[in-house]
């Protein structure tokens, strides 16, 4: 597990010779932690390779009542990356990608999941490497 967590492209003899067994066991191993979802394979492209240059990190505060349907219309939009709910000041956590440096200020404040009828709270991060990208 460790071998994956460090780089998830090891292939089954890499696997096989940082765990002391044969290549099949590492196959027959990792087949069946993946068949009972304890290992998941998933493919993580970086948003600027899809013209999504600038990258926002949300922090959202919603009335309890209105958690789920806001999180459910924040995982529809495209330019939203990952989203969970966390405990704090605020609920929602949402990483974000966008083309240009204007739509983040419009996905807070235009877009359909901002429409719903019930109190929220944004903050928007958006990390100076990014932007700092942006401007070359």
């Amino acid at each position: 597990m460790n071998a994956l967590a460090e780089d998830g492209r090891c292939t089954y003899d890499e696997l096989a010779r940082v765990s002391g067994v044969s290549e099949a066991t590492a196959r027959r191993r990792l087949g069946a932690l993946r068949r009972e979802g304890r290992v998941r394979v998933r493919a993580v492209i970086e948003p600027v390779l899809l013209g999504l240059p600038v990258e926002a990190v949300l922090w959202v505060r919603a009335v309890p009542a209105a958690v789920d349907s806001v999180t459910a219309a924040l995982a529809g939009s495209p330019h939203v990356r990952y989203v969970s709910f966390v405990t704090g000041e605020r609920q929602l956590l949402v990483l974000t990608a966008f083309p240009d440096e204007a739509a983040p200020h419009d996905f807070v404040t235009r877009s359909p999941w901002c429409a719903r009828r019930c109190p929220w709270t944004v903050r928007l991060a958006v990390p100076a490497r990014h932007v700092l990208r942006c401007h070359r």
